[in-house]
């Protein structure tokens, strides 16, 4: 999955201290809105990106509105959904989501441990991949690598961070994708409100190009998450803050 490009906002006139002087330019924004989502007894709103807004609003409700937000207890992982667009009007967008009864999950078959040294080739990869990381500064972007075969099978780019991994979840819903079958890469660094998602959507091994917070490790921890951080592909590095599992060899 990879989101195409929208049309460019608008460029916006500003100025620009450097080297001791002011010049005037056009800096590029990129468009944020409030996004309504309706779902069986409830209804909330969020500030997103107006792209891929389904994927959105099935993930925000799966993670976020069925289940409380504190905890890290992993979603069924088979559970489906689909998403009716009630309004796509900018300012007014509007979407209604209708879940589907779970279904029967099968064993999720074990994976090798991963070479310390294609970690960081992933996330070269990963973070190299068509998207709008590169546009404005003001995207992140999350994504999924199969472990059995090194692939990335998704990719989720957003404003807020936690919009990504929405969207991510909102993907697995409707393609049928296993979180547990796949690692997590992030840009952004995996705080403790990031882990808890991350657990929700039912991922066990988190890489970041960023830190790591005292908080999420102490959860990993105790949960037997495998956390890397500060995986750095052009300094062929990487941080591995726990791995109770052995998912990373030694």
């Amino acid at each position: 999955m990879k989101d195409s490009r929208p049309d460019a906002a608008p460029p916006i006139p500003a100025r620009r201290w450097k080297d001791g002087r002011w010049e005037h330019l056009e800096e590029t924004a990129n468009e944020e809105e409030q996004i309504n989502i309706f779902y069986e007894n409830g209804h909330c709103t969020l500030w997103a990106w107006p792209h891929r807004l389904e994927e959105l609003a099935l993930g925000h409700v799966l993670l976020d509105c069925l289940h409380d937000a504190r905890t890290d207890d992993p979603i069924p992982v088979e559970q489906r959904g689909h998403v009716l667009v009630l309004d796509s009007e900018p300012g007014k967008r509007a979407l209604r989501v209708h879940l589907d009864a779970p279904a029967a999950t099968g064993e999720t078959a074990p994976c090798a441990p991963l070479v310390p040294d294609a970690l960081p080739a992933h996330m070269d990869a990963f973070m190299a991949a068509p998207g709008m990381w590169d546009g404005t500064g003001c995207f992140h972007r999350a994504g999924m690598l199969h472990l059995a075969t090194g692939r990335l099978t998704a990719l989720a780019e957003d404003i807020s961070r936690h919009n990504c991994l929405d969207r991510l979840a909102g993907c697995c819903a409707l393609q049928g994708l296993r979180p547990a079958e796949h690692a997590l890469l992030l840009s952004a660094r995996i705080t403790g409100s990031l882990y808890c998602k991350a657990r929700r959507a039912g991922f066990s091994l988190l890489i970041s190009r960023a830190a790591v917070t005292a908080a999420a490790w102490r959860r990993a921890l105790v949960q037997g998450v495998t956390l890397v951080g500060f995986c750095r592909p052009r300094e062929r590095r990487l941080t591995v803050f726990a791995d109770t599992q052995g998912r990373i060899l030694s």
